[in-house]
């Protein structure tokens, strides 16, 4: 994609619909003045799955927003790596990853922010979070800071873990079964990422396919 002075992109990935293949993906990214990308990915369907995207924010005032969710079972295998090249003065990155992992599951997210010497001003943030479901479930993340201008505001980090059992059990002594009250703290995990979709119809079909409740 090459994204002209002013232009935005809205790109959403979606793999949802179980099936044996092996699939690979990639992205990359142009971006001139003031122009926005927008990237959102649903991992869940393949059993393999690869997604990479690359933006190059070439303009001042270029901003990258890259979010995802890996909702994995059944020994799927998938992974998304980023690289978000600022290369000029005041531009800004966003990246938000959260995964929901069953049993035999594996995912990596590797993300990287590279900050030019020119880029004075940069501003880039990368998160990933994991709930682990099952203790054969696997997640990996490498996230990357290359800098190389000192007038930058940037931040990266990783965590994942079992559901918290103390949450569970609150929400069964209010009337919810068990299952009920795992099903609503993982909605709640994943509905941060979601609501980072700026279209309103594609926001909800993705709360529809990932069976988010409000």
């Amino acid at each position: 994609f090459n994204l002209k002075k002013d232009s935005i992109l809205k790109n959403y990935k979606i793999d949802k619909s179980i099936n044996k293949n092996i699939k690979y993906s990639f992205n990359n990214i142009n971006q001139d003045v003031n122009s926005v990308s927008e990237t959102f990915v649903l991992s869940a369907g393949s059993d393999y799955f690869k997604n990479e995207i690359h933006c190059n924010l070439k303009g001042e005032y270029s901003s990258a927003f890259v979010n995802g969710i890996f909702s994995l079972k059944d020994g799927k295998q998938h992974e998304i790596r980023t690289v978000i090249n600022h290369l000029v003065e005041n531009t800004k990155s966003f990246q938000l990853i959260k995964s929901v992992l069953g049993k035999n599951s594996k995912a990596a997210y590797q993300g990287k922010i590279f900050v030019d010497s020119k880029a004075q001003k940069t501003d880039g943030y990368q998160l990933s979070k994991a709930i682990l479901l099952n203790e054969k479930t696997e997640f990996n993340a490498k996230p990357e800071l290359e800098i190389y201008a000192d007038d930058v505001k940037c931040s990266h980090g990783s965590a994942s873990g079992d559901l918290n059992q103390s949450s569970i059990f609150y929400l069964m002594s209010r009337g919810l079964n068990y299952n009920q009250a795992r099903e609503m703290l993982i909605n709640g995990f994943l509905l941060d990422v979601v609501e980072k979709i700026t279209d309103f119809e594609i926001r909800n079909l993705i709360k529809t396919l990932i069976g988010i409740k409000e």
